[in-house]
């Protein structure tokens, strides 16, 4: 399996008490269908993997799994530190009809690049699914070089891509030359998804496509048809709301946003918390302006 296109880095909608509430959730996926976007994430840092305990997730899963009915890719994040609860929810996730993991690279104890290459064996040997690696240095505190990455792929087939989150375009370019025909090295900026495509990157997974599916679709099918200049203009457009909802910490002002238009997600779990009133105004503001349509 190869992925290309645009993958929704899901929210996940919870109650007052922390708990999933399964039928906001339904209905977000279901608006993301709606709009044609390729594949889904679930339990992403955009999902809040974090502030759900193991139960919880599980549910997350069931209903998107459910939702989507094999309609598109559904990926399971699996973003803590160590193999214990990678596994379990690993293989849940298989159970329950989930396509591939992505699984963040192992951080906190800042291992060696032959600490993160038997990670991932071990990973693999567990759950023996599809995997994409997930690497965010400046969220994790450590980075994976390309040459780590290049013996991970030519050591475990299971490996079918990768999120990569970097400031470093040339990075990002050189591990699409080296690993690029054999998984897909997917965009994980917002901002450098478009510069990224065109560089040869076949897909990203994005947030702000929660609230802008049918934008993000439309720019990669722009790109696709080398419509290079419709496509970055497009961009250039939300890119003003983009940068609103990174103000504060991802997702409160998201969160905030999908509420206004219709799609109602609840708040943020602490220590995250609801955007400030001056982001919100800004996000009104945007949203006026761009004329995002009410859900």
């Amino acid at each position: 399996m190869k992925y290309k296109g645009i993958m929704t880095a899901l929210v996940t909608p919870m109650d007052e008490n922390g708990l999933v509430d399964k039928q906001s959730f339904a209905n977000l996926i279901q608006d993301q269908l709606n709009n044609n976007i390729h594949s889904l994430l679930v339990l992403g840092g955009t999902g809040e993997y974090t502030a759900l305990n193991m139960e919880q997730r599980k549910i997350a899963i069931d209903v998107a799994i459910s939702e989507v009915n094999g309609k598109v890719p559904v990926v399971v994040g699996l973003l803590s530190p160590g193999l214990g609860d990678n596994i379990e929810l690993g293989k849940y996730a298989k159970q329950a009809g989930a396509d591939s993991v992505m699984a963040v690279t192992p951080f906190y104890v800042s291992p060696t690049k032959e600490g993160f290459i038997q990670y991932y064996e071990v990973l693999d040997k567990a759950l023996d699914m599809p995997i994409i690696l997930y690497n965010i240095p400046y969220k994790t505190g450590i980075n994976m070089t390309n040459d780590v990455v290049e013996k991970i792929v030519g050591k475990i087939p299971n490996v079918v891509g990768m999120k990569v989150c970097s400031d470093n375009m040339g990075d990002v370019i050189e591990l699409i030359q080296s690993v690029g025909d054999k998984i897909s090295v997917l965009c994980g900026e917002d901002y450098r998804a478009v510069s990224s495509f065109i560089t040869g990157a076949p897909g990203a997974i994005t947030a702000s496509s929660n609230l802008i599916p049918d934008v993000w679709v439309k720019i990669y099918d722009l790109v696709q048809q080398k419509e290079y200049d419709e496509a970055v203009e497009l961009h250039k457009k939300f890119f003003p709301l983009m940068k609103a909802l990174y103000r504060e910490g991802n997702p409160g002002p998201l969160k905030a946003a999908l509420n206004m238009i219709g799609l109602p997600v609840s708040s943020v779990s602490v220590p995250l918390l609801d955007p400030s009133l001056q982001v919100v105004e800004e996000l009104k503001s945007k949203l006026d302006e761009l004329i995002v349509p009410v859900r």
